[in-house]
């Protein structure tokens, strides 16, 4: 199984089984070939050797692609674990410099290389089957054809749906096991990409349509655009925030925070931005605006100071957080003071389907545990913890 680093992925499908064939059909404006690279880096990651046939611009486009997703694909080269298959250079009568060489114009020399790679734990990623098609005339067969003689390995295609006749999408189609979209999102604002499965054989096919984004450096990622970070004056906001993100930045004055705290965090697969709110109520009107737009939504409480929970609750209301995936977080667990999870529950009198989990900003005690728990919630509607 070929896990994906793609978190709704490798939770509701598993990833990808050994031989199965799939193809990600990508809208125009959108580089597939950094799918390809990431599904790449992954396989290696997780000991497959990979095929990477390029036909659509030269190798070394690819590695220089490579570079940009974070990682080098030197040393793999040399140890054969990331094998680069120049199908382009014949179109243009250039030679080559790589290794393995084949004819783009003729479909046996190519079936011949590669079939002799179909192995278990390979994957072969066609970096365009779009060109392909763009270059033969009976391109659909042809292309189907080739793939079909890689019966051990994991297929992987990159299909741009540009102006392609309805029968020749329908044929690709029904040939893949697993068919996947990235397009421009109309279901998330502000998110420029999502992912959506439109047909699978290995699991049940699940109609959710998930934002994305292609980190560079990273990869592709699940995209949480905006988690806001609302509680009292003191609550450990801030703490929280730059001890949870790789990047953070602060708008303050004699240190307390006046405007809002910003950070993101590139973590398993997702790809989150925070952004928190100043306590003192008169910013108040400041707090509703950060929050417009939330996509989830973490209250910070001082646990060791109950008198500070009423506010706590006003400031979750102003947040809209009735309405928003949400978790509390029990700050300062670490003091002795600090009374248990279950009671700031009790004393926050907020609906007890959303979660409390104590935990110390201060000394970075379950900060994941929060945010994972907010994530499976967004996702999934928590019902993946509450099946354990």
């Amino acid at each position: 199984m070929l896990k994906t680093n793609i978190p709704f992925f490798d939770k509701k499908i598993k990833g990808i089984p050994e031989k199965k064939k799939v193809v990600f059909m990508v809208a125009p404006g959108i580089d597939p070939s950094l799918i390809g690279l990431h599904f790449a880096k992954v396989g290696l990651d997780n000991g497959y050797r990979i095929m990477y046939v390029v036909n659509n611009k030269f190798p070394d486009a690819v590695r220089k692609q490579a570079k940009t997703l974070g990682w080098v694909t030197d040393h793999f080269e040399k140890e054969g674990s990331f094998i680069l298959v120049d199908a382009y250079c014949g179109y243009s009568g250039i030679d080559s410099k790589e290794k393995l060489v084949t004819n783009p114009y003729d479909n046996e020399d190519t079936r011949k290389k590669l079939s002799g790679f179909s192995t278990e734990k390979t994957v072969v990623i066609f970096d365009s089957i779009s060109s392909f098609l763009d270059m033969h005339g009976d391109g659909v067969e042809e292309i189907l054809e080739l793939i079909s003689c890689l019966q051990e390995a994991i297929v992987i295609g990159l299909f741009s749906t540009w102006t392609y006749q309805q029968d020749e999408v329908g044929k690709i189609t029904d040939f893949f096991e697993g068919v996947f979209e990235i397009k421009p999102s109309r279901e998330f604002l502000y998110i420029k990409q999502s992912l959506s499965i439109k047909k699978i054989t290995w699991a049940r096919r699940i109609p959710w349509e998930i934002p994305v984004r292609i980190l560079l450096p990273g990869g592709l990622r699940v995209y949480i655009p905006k988690i806001v970070v609302t509680g009292a004056y003191e609550a450990g906001k801030t703490t929280f925030l730059h001890a949870v993100a790789d990047e953070a930045i602060s708008v303050d004055r004699m240190g307390t925070t006046v405007a809002l705290d910003y950070g993101t965090l590139d973590y398993r697969g997702f790809y989150i931005e925070f952004f928190g709110t100043p306590g003192q109520p008169q910013f108040d009107t400041i707090v509703e605006t950060i929050a417009k737009e939330a996509v989830g939504l973490i209250l910070m409480v001082d646990s060791s100071d109950p008198d500070t929970f009423p506010r706590a609750k006003i400031l979750f209301e102003k947040c809209g957080g009735y309405h928003l995936p949400s978790v509390i977080a029990a700050n300062k667990q670490d003091l002795d003071q600090a009374i248990e999870p279950s009671m700031v529950q009790e004393r926050l009198t907020l609906p007890l389907k959303i979660p409390v989990i104590g935990c110390s900003a201060k000394t970075k005690s379950n900060l994941t545990l929060v945010i994972d728990i907010l994530l499976d919630i967004i996702l999934f509607g928590g019902k993946e913890n509450e099946n354990g």
